[in-house]
């Protein structure tokens, strides 16, 4: 793995003007108590949020009840416009790790958005690196993979080290079994993150790093 694989993807905050991101988020904002779910599977996708603090998870609950973790987002990110895009019910949960804020723009004044403020692309930019982050998870030792999300974590969290994440959470992400994430735990030491019950604190970022690229800066 190289160093690149513990940047987050760029959200859509990133990718638009100052002048953009204020209009996006003029529109009523909610709050959503941590534990709450913000976007649920199934529903008729009749808005989108726009995320203007707080971190959330997104997990989906196949037809066998399995529940995959599939990603985190954080502040400047937008939710639920894959669904609205194609006209479908929403295929995941969006649950509050923390307590959030998120702005509710309707669907209608989301298209009349995209196209006049020409969004199109940077909205296929972004889909496209969140699916590349959600095949890089996979790839490498579970020690490497835990520690990619842990530093994600702490980048699109604006710089948090604690997370309300249990070690089934972080199974669930990395499609490995609960004890396979304990023994990724042991590995990287109490010295790089510390995991309780349900909160885990990422103590060295640097080690993290040097967990998944040993020769940078050799």
């Amino acid at each position: 793995m190289s160093e690149e694989h513990s940047l987050s993807v760029a959200p859509l905050r990133d990718l638009v003007s100052h002048e953009e991101w204020a209009d996006l988020t003029r529109y009523q904002v909610q709050t959503y108590l941590a534990g709450r779910a913000l976007l649920r599977q199934g529903e008729r996708a009749a808005h989108v949020l726009v995320l203007v603090s707080g971190l959330v998870k997104v997990v989906r609950v196949d037809r066998d009840g399995r529940q995959r973790l599939l990603a985190f987002r954080g502040p400047g990110e937008i939710l639920g416009e894959m669904a609205l895009q194609c006209g479908a019910v929403r295929l995941a949960y969006v649950w509050a790790m923390s307590d959030c804020k998120a702005a509710v723009v309707p669907a209608e004044e989301f298209r009349r958005f995209v196209r006049e403020h020409r969004l199109a692309y940077p909205l296929a930019v972004m889909a496209s690196h969140r699916l590349r982050e959600q095949t890089e998870v996979h790839d490498g030792a579970v020690h490497e993979r835990l520690a990619v999300t842990l530093l994600r974590l702490v980048e699109i969290s604006g710089g948090l080290h604690s997370f309300s994440l249990t070690r089934e959470d972080l199974a669930q992400h990395i499609d490995v079994g609960r004890k396979a994430v304990s023994k990724a735990l042991e590995r990287l030491g109490p010295g790089r993150v510390r995991a309780g019950k349900s909160r885990i604190e990422v103590v060295s970022v640097e080690g993290l790093r040097e967990a998944i690229a040993p020769c940078v800066g050799a």
